[in-house]
């Protein structure tokens, strides 16, 4: 009997708990705008790591999609870079074209007011050992070059041809140490040597210590060599010096300036 009441109790216990269970959830839906208080309480615990977790992802995404804007930026610098240098090149080229151009219109006028005959040659090496005495040219024999034959620019003289193949040829310049070219100055005449220093400088030596000298006067090939053709420029006097000898010293700039040489006419020798 005992038993029968005691399971009876326990039936009445859980009816009374599923009756109370029932009436919550009927007075929870009655109330489908609040937040139930276990489940806020949850919210409120997670929602700083979740917060965490997302602005990690963002961070992380902003960090990549930093890396990738910058890796295009520096490739989009280095072709930028690239054609910055190849419009550099290019108008470098076309400068020297011009540069060029104009040297040779230059040397064509010239080449057509001379009444000797002569070669257009350009410059395509110095000598080994004397890089500033002599320059190799592009044209020989087969173009009628031939051993002293003097070569000019529209500057003036640069030298003498010493010697000579079927398509090259070696040009001595007139400021190498053991050229020579009969000069004469133009004001008075006076006859004497022309002499190389070095560079851009020579002297000019067997012109009588009375002879009057004036500082930027020309001085012209005499002709007397039978290398140069008379009245060519040779240079101008910058100075002048008197010797223990009856002879003065007379320094010289010369006109052409022969460290650049690059093209030059040939005037061959007249029969």
């Amino acid at each position: 009997m005992k038993q029968f009441f005691k399971s009876r109790t326990e039936l009445i216990f859980l009816a009374a708990v599923l009756f109370a269970h029932l009436l919550l959830l009927s007075t929870r839906l009655t109330q489908a705008k609040e937040t139930p208080l276990l489940r806020g309480f949850a919210l409120e615990v997670v929602a700083p790591f979740l917060k965490g977790a997302v602005g990690g992802i963002s961070s992380v995404s902003k960090v990549w999609k930093g890396y990738i804007n910058l890796r295009n930026t520096y490739q989009e610098n280095q072709q930028l870079k690239n054609q910055v240098s190849d419009y550099r090149r290019t108008i470098i080229a076309y400068e020297e074209r011009i540069k060029e151009f104009d040297r040779l219109k230059t040397l064509k006028e010239l080449q057509d007011s001379l009444v000797i005959p002569n070669v257009r040659a350009k410059v395509i090496g110095g000598a080994a050992m004397q890089w500033y005495s002599s320059r190799i040219l592009d044209q020989g024999s087969d173009a009628g070059v031939a051993k002293d034959n003097a070569a000019i620019n529209a500057e003036g003289v640069v030298g003498r041809i010493v010697q000579v193949s079927r398509n090259a040829s070696v040009l001595q310049l007139i400021t190498d140490f053991d050229s020579g070219v009969g000069v004469l100055l133009e004001n008075s005449r006076a006859q004497g040597v022309l002499k190389g220093e070095g560079n851009r400088q020579a002297y000019v030596e067997y012109i009588g210590s009375n002879e009057k000298v004036v500082v930027g006067e020309k001085v012209l090939t005499s002709g007397l060599d039978q290398i140069y053709p008379k009245g060519l420029l040779v240079g101008y006097v910058i100075g002048s010096s008197a010797t223990k000898q009856l002879f003065q010293k007379i320094d010289v700039n010369v006109s052409a300036n022969v460290l650049k040489l690059e093209e030059v006419l040939i005037l061959k020798r007249e029969s």
